[in-house]
């Protein structure tokens, strides 16, 4: 199970869906993503407005295409996950929590990131993963 591993995001296809169907095929429950290059549209972050713990985040939307300049992240089975994140990310609709940080660069030189909720890949998104032991 160790190892390097690659899932393409196409064009126009849900990241966080993609990635979750790929480690659910592959039966893993714990896995490190290592980074991402590619392009994507669409997408959303939570991003902090205060410094309080928990955190207080707010919703910021990126329409536009972006290239992916920063992408990190964990997936685990949704009962291994922090109590706090767990109500920052609310949604419960996959067994797995798909949590990425990622920042990609707009128009004119512009960079907008934050905890990825959502987006599509643009033209396609490469995204390496390796698993880890549970």
């Amino acid at each position: 199970m160790n190892g390097l591993y690659e899932v393409t995001v196409p064009r126009g296809a849900d990241i966080l869906r993609t990635i979750t169907a790929f480690i659910e095929s592959k039966g893993w429950e714990n896995v490190y993503i290592t980074g991402a290059v590619g392009s994507v549209i669409n997408t959303v972050y939570n991003v902090p407005i205060d410094d309080s713990i928990p955190m207080h985040l707010a919703k910021v939307q990126c329409p536009e295409a972006a290239e992916i300049v920063g992408f990190t992240g964990e997936v685990m089975k949704r009962e291994r996950m922090d109590p706090e994140l767990a109500k920052v990310y609310p949604d419960k609709t996959s067994p797995l929590f798909v949590h990425i940080h990622a920042s990609c660069a707009l128009r004119e030189g512009r960079v907008i990131g934050g905890g990825l909720r959502g987006g599509q890949a643009f033209r396609s998104l490469r995204v390496f993963l390796t698993p880890l032991p549970d």
